[in-house]
């Protein structure tokens, strides 16, 4: 019986193609990771934007329904407090609304409304980085013939 020995030559490419391991080590750390870990943060600021663009809208229809201007903005602090919850922020984050106008029949109200969001909340990690800040504006025109108080007074 006769045993056959094969020799296997292993040949090494010397112009670099080791490194190309490397390359793609970080290609995928440096490049990949982050480009998708942003990518994936877009509907939450999406998300974020929409809440604060309602917050605003409902706090000024609450304005210009109130009675007073004390009321009113109760009312619109109250109302954005509720957009923010149950859109699924922190209450929190909602750092302040503030309304300009007069409230008596034609004029505008015009109100505005800032919230406070992570600019990167990493799973596991939570949210990493400060906070980026929204503020979106909503007017509202008082109705021309609407009756503040009590009727006949």
């Amino acid at each position: 019986m006769r045993l056959h020995l094969r020799v296997v030559h292993i040949i090494r490419d010397e112009t670099g193609a080791a490194y190309a391991g490397v390359e793609m080590a970080l290609v995928i750390g440096l490049i990949l990771l982050p480009t998708l870990a942003g990518i994936a943060q877009l509907p939450r600021w999406v998300d974020a934007k929409s809440t604060v663009d309602l917050a605003a809208q409902e706090a000024a229809r609450q304005v210009v329904l109130a009675d007073t201007m004390d009321e009113g903005l109760a009312a619109a602090v109250a109302e954005a407090e509720a957009v923010v919850r149950n859109r699924g922020f922190d209450v929190g984050a909602l750092t302040a609304i503030s309304v300009v106008g007069d409230l008596q029949r034609g004029a505008t109200i015009e109100v505005t409304v800032t919230l406070r969001v992570p600019p990167l909340i990493l799973p596991g990690f939570g949210p990493v980085g400060g906070t980026i800040s929204l503020s979106r504006s909503a007017t509202e025109r008082v109705d021309d013939y609407r009756q503040f108080g009590e009727p006949g007074g």
